[in-house]
């Protein structure tokens, strides 16, 4: 039995091979491990071709669900798999698949398992372990042995909770129970001894999927009203009411992942809801998208039909005829009956309902017109009978093209019924979906509205912060923050508000209502949440568009085209690349004069892809990215100090980087840019002090320092870093050194009193 790997997966390496282009990277990535439990012993108990020919079986479903949900198989061992979702194309879902395959795994496996009982006697079972985090994922080993895998302390966790599993579940740790809570019934098996832990770790074991999902975005007790939507929402509104009047209609709201596509159709669900009768039959029906299920034919309405019919992907075809049956009744009429022929292809009923009258197989274009009618039938024999619908479709960026052109046929329903179709989708423009603008608006002008979400106006990702922790009085660095990271996106508000919350920035009151600031907002990493839905969208480019954008966000949030090009390793492709990240609107061009520069769109976008290159090779790049910047602007060396020093700085060429920290610190001192002349000259003193730097150099350094916070009123700062001046010099034994320590003290003692009598000498400088 062979265990073949998905035709895209195996093109990518295939490609990334023939030009070298697999290279390691940092990922978030969820990792799932599963083995047979004792299989040690229980081989010894066999022959080894038998036992060799039970781990075959056994294979075949541990790896299936992997491949369903798009993951990646890294390694095959004697009785267990390691594979993750991450990598080498991530998911905005990752966790989620996981989990839905370590469920899958258990699941699909027990028939076999009792087939192994009663043919060996043997207690066949197995055990999954799932954990979330950063790992390097990439090409490990030598040209003889070459394998795909992911290294990191995540796998071993991920390792910890399989070993620790219970035969027939799936064990999860901490982070992959946080990112998946709302959407799985899980037992809570409190803390785990994890080998080079110093304390257990929380461990959870899956019990199902929810009946009723939660929400994955937005935080758990944090609510805001709507902002900055109103708009958007009058339109909204004046759409609904037009459908109550008995008018059908379409709307589309396009707009990229995070700017609050749901929330709005939420808000225009409680409306619809608020003046209804409790009597009134539900007039509201939703579909959404799925990713892992967008080459499925009809996908989006094969899980409208299991909603219909209480089917489940574990019912036998005989349970699904039965289930059909009992709601269209014994002696279904033509229709039904033509509508059961029809769903039993699409819902692998037995093969005698898939057959027309005169027994010839449905399929092809016949199956395709009967789907149509059948499906036509279905929708308006329900509006008949209740009344009036909306039909809410979400996330139809991920619908397959049948789905979609199936739905592009029922528009023809509001031609003739109150019936309000509704499809949210991302401006994805290479998906089938991009067509149900495109048809509505040429088809159906008089029936459709469009509604394009914008990012936030500046100051309203602040108001959003300050109403989901009720804290009027937003620090402003924490607003600057949001504002700075966030560009609008009501998501990422969102998951940068949780993660104050989960590193103590923010915590609650004692009454357990109010929040407060707890401390300073200090460096905030990229939240999992987050990174997943950048890095998702950063894997639909090509993999050396990827290695573009990557180099791109080395030399910073803006970028000049002669750097990127000084420094790029596909310079021949290098405009092509630059067109291609502008049409996806993750770069932009912002000046091409005194020189062509672009900027990305989103500082997170940047982070991301930063943080997605080995730190090895982010040294390298940002020494070619100073080296660049040197040598295409001589005249510009000390404008350009800051960069330059940054980039050497993170490159390790430390004296290069000492030198243009204090070309900076010196150029902020004469525009009496006093803050930014301390932090230059601050990370030029800590260059200084691992280097051996000439008693001259640290007396300029140290002094100027204190100048600047002498002339920003902060005196006793400036005392203590002459107190430090002091102290190299004595550990040197440096005369000329403690002189100017001795000179600044005294200067500003001076300045602070001018009754101190300078000639009362050193000791007298002293606090």
């Amino acid at each position: 039995m062979t265990h073949s790997m998905p035709e895209d997966f195996a093109a990518k390496l295939k490609e990334a091979r023939a030009k070298k282009t697999m290279v390691g990277e940092r990922r978030v990535v969820t990792i799932l491990f599963s083995d047979v439990m004792g299989s040690t012993e229980m081989a010894e108990q066999l022959d080894p071709e038998d036992w060799a020919d039970i781990m075959d079986g056994a294979f075949e479903y541990l790896i299936a669900p992997i491949y369903r949900y798009e993951g990646t198989v890294a390694r095959l061992m004697g009785d267990a798999i390691l594979a993750f979702f991450g990598a080498p194309v991530a998911h905005e879902d990752d966790p989620q698949r996981a989990v839905l395959a370590g469920l899958e795994i258990q699941e699909g496996i027990q028939p076999y398992c009792d087939q192994i009982q009663e043919q060996y006697g043997l207690k066949f079972s197995v055990r999954v372990g799932i954990n979330t985090g950063t790992v390097v994922v990439g090409p490990i080993g030598s040209d003889l042995a070459m394998e795909y895998t992911a290294m990191g302390d995540a796998v071993n966790l991920a390792s910890r909770m399989e070993q620790t599993a219970d035969p027939g579940t799936v064990q999860l740790a901490e982070n992959t129970y946080k990112l998946v809570a709302p959407l799985f019934d899980v037992e809570p098996l409190g803390a785990i001894e994890v080998k080079g832990k110093r304390e257990a770790l929380p461990a959870y074991r899956v019990v199902g999927r929810k009946t009723e999902p939660g929400r994955t975005r937005g935080i758990e007790g944090l609510s805001s009203p709507l902002i900055g939507r109103e708009d958007e929402f009058e339109k909204l509104k004046s759409v609904l009411e037009d459908f109550k009047n008995g008018r059908g209609g379409i709307v589309t709201i396009i707009g990229e992942a995070g700017l609050g596509k749901s929330r709005l159709i939420e808000e225009l669900k409680a409306e619809f809801e608020a003046d209804l009768d409790p009597e009134t039959p539900d007039l509201w029906s939703e579909l959404r998208g799925i990713a892992y299920d967008a080459s499925l034919p009809y996908g989006l309405f094969v899980q409208q039909l299991r909603q219909t019919y209480g089917v489940t992907l574990d019912d036998s075809p005989e349970t699904v005829h039965e289930k059909m049956t009992a709601l269209i009744g014994d002696a279904p009429s033509e229709m039904g009956q033509r509508f059961i022929r029809v769903i039993g292809v699409l819902l692998t009923l037995a093969r005698q309902s898939q057959e027309t009258d005169n027994g010839s197989p449905l399929e092809g274009e016949a199956l395709k017109r009967e789907l149509f009618q059948a499906m036509f039938d279905l929708w308006s024999g329900e509006i008949t009978a209740i009344g009036s619908s909306i039909a809410v479709l979400d996330d139809l960026q991920w619908a397959d093209d049948a789905s979609v052109e199936l739905l592009l046929h029922l528009f023809q329903l509001t031609e003739e019924m109150p019936i309000l179709i509704i499809c949210a989708m991302r401006p994805y423009r290479d998906s089938p979906a991009w067509r149900i603008k495109a048809v509505a608006e040429r088809d159906y002008p008089h029936r459709y509205t469009e509604i394009v979400l914008r990012p936030f106006a500046s100051g309203e990702e602040q108001n959003l912060a300050r109403n989901l922790l009720d804290l009027p009085d937003l620090p402003k660095e924490m607003g600057d923050l949001i504002v700075r990271k966030s560009e609008g996106n009501p998501f990422f508000v969102e998951e940068l508000v949780r993660t104050f919350i989960d590193q103590g920035v923010v915590t609650r009151e004692e009454n357990g209502q109010a929040w407060r600031v707890a401390q300073e907002v200090g460096t905030i990493p990229i939240p999992d949440n987050l990174q997943a839905v950048i890095v998702a969208r950063m894997d639909r480019l090509e993999k050396e568009v990827q290695r573009t954008l990557q180099l791109a966000s080395v030399i910073g949030r803006s970028f000049y085209h002669r750097v990127l090009q000084r420094i790029s390793e596909l310079e021949a492709e290098l405009d092509r690349h630059l067109n291609t990240l502008q049409r996806v609107e993750i770069i932009r061009e912002a000046a091409r004069v005194p020189e062509l520069e672009f900027m990305f769109r989103h500082e997170l976008t940047r982070d991301a892809a930063y943080q997605s290159i080995l730190k090895k090779r982010r040294r390298e790049f940002h020494e070619k990215v100073g080296q660049a910047l040197e040598e295409l602007f001589p005249e510009r060396q000390e404008e350009l100090a800051p960069v330059l020093a940054h980039h050497f700085s993170e490159g390790g060429d430390l004296e290069r980087a000492l030198k243009y920290y204090t070309v900076a610190g010196d150029t902020a001192v004469r525009l009496f840019a006093n803050a930014e002349a301390i932090s230059h000259y601050s990370k030029a003193i800590e260059l200084a002090k691992r280097d051996s730097v000439t008693g001259d150099q640290m007396v300029h350094l140290f002094t100027s320092r204190g100048r600047a916070m002498e002339l920003g009123a902060a005196y006793e700062d400036a005392l203590a870093y002459y107190d430090v001046l002091e102290a190299i010099a004595s550990e040197r034994e440096d005369r000329s050194m403690e002189l100017a320590s001795l000179l600044a003290r005294t200067t500003l003692r001076v300045t602070i009193n001018p009754a101190f009598d300078p000639e009362k000498g050193q000791a007298l400088c002293d606090k």
